[in-house]
């Protein structure tokens, strides 16, 4: 019966994603953060945790390297990004086996396909001792955490075994509000991003065009259509040829999130929502969006809104990037398009109609939820003999020693110390393969994800934390994750949930790109709460009520 359960269970996680956009998992302010503890022992608690093999607490070094002093092996099952090399040969994996003598008999699956896989592991009850980037989500924690008690508790090792970790769920408890389930227990660990300009897309525009035809960048929506005709119309590229993109929105997604703070709609736990005076607004019915889908409309009629959008062809949109065909764009690094970005530079977020300037498209301090991957970035199931071994093996990449190893390697081979900052070696960095591709070979930065706290990112390089100082100031104070619900609330609003977005994603281009007269806007207000919009809503407002 547990087994057909979990089968049940499988079958209904894959119908339903909790987060739609954000990586965020918390709310936490946007500023800078200090830095995590050096790891100490703590004081211990009482929390539930699989029964350890005999001797296992003798093995166990209560802190420094080893972390045992005879060698065990853990199981890890996760999610392998294109550009990894396999993870038993990564660099910073190899040589951490050698300082904590844990070995990591890594089960690392392709991202596509890998929810199926590790979906399929819960079902049949054949898990591993450790899930490890392995896109937990809040649906996963729900299901095999409260209800089938497959994942350990984890609060009462961090308390004891994990100092880096539990600095900085201290130091911000609502971090730690927002990764605890409704029963009281932590299942799964974020990542923390304790760089502003690594929790936040950017806005770029072309800054040779500007200069070429004489104008500003645009501060409000009248002078930003001014920008983008002139864009348009006079060939700033000089070729001779109408083949500019004034705006270059890069899939529907974007619709939610690069300009709806210039129309005070923010990205709450990670979806469509503002918090208003302690009320939750699920805003995709709310006349502010009805006001941001008609401007989009006027540039897509009028040809300054990348005419496919809507058909998510990512690759065609990154060869347009890559020959500079953008005038303006938002993206989180310049990565895609180093050989011209210096023809753009950074803006502040454009002035909507009633006067908001918010910038929307940034995650929370925590990244636990994420629409790539899921949520949860590290686990304990009930078959781990040795879960101290295994809290303090992931607890040094939540310190600063950690995380600068876990992204640079090893001082002297991967990196050298420039001005007191880490600076890859020029092999690396002038890799003919590319970046992504030779970094995957000495750490798991691709992809992101991998539970650690990062205080100085290896992938955004300078320009792309100068364009980022252009919005740091209009990020909101307070971004919400997504929340954990019990299981009775995911059987009910999972399939409300599904099939709202769909719906919205839908008709939102529709509205777009002229398919849907705005004539028709009461029909589809009407159309969600014929969907039980108010319900999820209320669902999410209970939620938050629990996390303040």
């Amino acid at each position: 019966m547990k087994r057909l359960k979990a089968l049940s269970l499988f079958v209904l996680s894959l119908a339903f994603l909790i987060s739609a956009c954000s990586d965020g998992g918390n709310n936490q302010p946007a500023a800078e953060t200090p830095s995590a503890a050096v790891e100490t022992p703590a004081a211990t608690t009482a929390a539930e945790t699989p029964a350890a093999e005999p001797g296992a607490s003798a093995n166990l070094n209560p802190q420094g390297f080893p972390i045992v002093n005879e060698s065990i092996s853990l199981s890890v099952f996760g999610c392998k990004d294109a550009n990894h090399a396999a993870w038993k040969d990564v660099l910073v994996l190899k040589e951490y086996e050698k300082m904590s003598n844990v070995k990591m008999e890594y089960q690392d699956a392709p991202a596509q396909g890998c929810e199926e896989n590790r979906n399929l592991m819960f079902a049949s009850n054949d898990l591993p001792d450790i899930f490890l980037r392995a896109g937990l989500s809040s649906t996963d924690i729900a299901n095999y955490g409260m209800q089938e008690q497959m994942l350990v508790p984890l609060e009462g090792l961090i308390e004891q075994h994990a100092p880096n970790l539990k600095k900085l769920l201290d130091t911000y408890p609502d971090v730690k509000s927002s990764i605890t389930a409704p029963d009281g227990h932590i299942y799964a660990l974020p990542s923390f991003n304790m760089q502003l300009a690594g929790r936040t897309e950017k806005i770029w525009i072309n800054e040779l065009w500007l200069k070429e035809l004489g104008l500003e960048k645009p501060t409000n929506m009248d002078e930003m259509l001014h920008v983008l005709r002139a864009f348009r119309d006079q060939d700033p590229n000089k070729n001779g040829e109408k083949d500019e993109i004034p705006l270059g929105l890069r899939e529907p997604l974007f619709i939610f999130t690069a300009l709806s703070g210039s129309f005070g709609l923010e990205r709450q736990f990670g979806g469509n929502f503002n918090i208003e005076n302690d009320k939750v607004n699920l805003w995709v019915d709310d006349d502010r969006y009805k006001e941001l889908l008609e401007y989009l409309n006027q540039l897509y009629a009028e040809g300054l809104l990348w005419k496919d959008f809507f058909t998510k062809d990512i690759p065609t949109w990154r060869s347009n990037l890559s020959q500079a065909k953008y005038g303006m764009f938002f993206i989180f690094a310049s990565d895609p398009f180093t050989t011209v970005e210096d023809q753009f530079v950074g803006m502040s977020p454009i002035k909507g109609p009633r006067g908001e300037q918010t910038f929307s498209h940034a995650t929370s301090l925590a990244s636990f939820t994420s629409s790539f991957m899921g949520g949860g970035n590290f686990a304990i199931t009930v078959e781990n003999k040795h879960p101290e071994a295994s809290i303090r093996w992931i607890d040094y990449f939540y310190g600063d020693e950690g995380s600068r190893f876990f992204q640079y390697g090893i001082e002297g081979e991967t990196y050298n110390l420039v001005d007191g900052k880490p600076q890859l070696v020029d092999s690396i960095l002038n890799d003919p393969r590319g970046l992504m591709a030779r970094l995957g070979e000495i750490n798991l930065v691709p992809g992101a994800h991998f539970p650690t706290a990062v205080f100085e990112s290896i992938v955004l390089n300078k320009k792309s934390m100068e364009v980022a100082e252009y919005v740091k100031d209009y990020i909101p104070d307070l971004i919400y994750g997504a929340p954990i619900f019990d299981d009775a609330t995911l059987d009910r609003i999972l399939p409300i949930k599904n099939e709202l977005d769909k719906y919205v994603e839908e008709t939102s281009v529709k509205f777009i790109i002229g398919e849907l007269s705005f004539d028709k806007w009461d029909e589809y207000v009407d159309t969600l709460r014929k969907m039980k919009m108010d319900e999820l809503e209320q669902a999410y407002q209970t939620a938050y009520d629990g996390m303040k």
